[in-house]
């Protein structure tokens, strides 16, 4: 009984329900397939560059961002007209000049930033206008910022002589007093 049961042909198709019958068939079919999953691999590629270039980006921002606030606040000591008051003169030189060593110690910060920003412009990041728009605008707060420290700096000198100078006068006239009594 069993002898007279033949199995049926199974026959391969593709997923448009075509049959493959013949190894051309099968090879185009195999061939499609490998385009296709060539395709898939050139896209993941492409996706994952642009993945990549945007975390890139979110970390210039993120440190681009943290540098504009750190130069903000020594912006706002920086133009501070402290030295108008001449109390403790000698005390506001020396803050003064912590804070301009601060001021350079953190010049690497912006030398790193333009190098990380610079190379994805050269390389063609989606955001480099966006990038060169954000280097100018911290270059502008830097340099405002070495502007005021520099004019704080020279104020503060101006005020230490100036104080110097009444002290002077005012010895002179104590002076001109005494031998004026006599």
């Amino acid at each position: 009984i069993m002898s007279t049961f033949t199995k049926p042909k199974l026959k391969k198709m593709d997923a448009s329900g075509k049959v493959l019958e013949t190894a051309e068939d099968i090879q185009e079919r195999r061939q499609q397939v490998l385009d296709r999953y060539r395709r898939f691999k050139e896209l993941s590629l492409v996706r994952r560059q642009k993945l990549e270039d945007s975390y890139r980006f979110q970390f210039f921002r993120r440190d681009a961002d943290e540098l504009e606030k750190w130069i903000q606040e020594k912006l706002q000591i920086a133009s501070d007209e402290n030295y108008k008051d001449p109390s403790n003169l000698q005390g506001k030189l020396q803050k003064h000049q912590a804070f301009e060593a601060e001021v350079q110690a953190n010049a690497g910060a912006i030398i790193k930033l333009d190098d990380t920003g610079n190379l994805m412009i050269t390389e063609g990041h989606f955001s480099s206008e966006t990038i060169r728009t954000r280097l100018e605008e911290l270059h502008r707060l830097w340099d405002l910022l070495l502007q005021k420290t520099k004019e704080k700096g020279m104020r503060l000198l101006q005020a230490q002589k100036l104080v110097q100078y009444l002290r002077e006068c005012e010895d002179a006239l104590d002076w001109i007093s005494i031998m004026y009594q006599y």
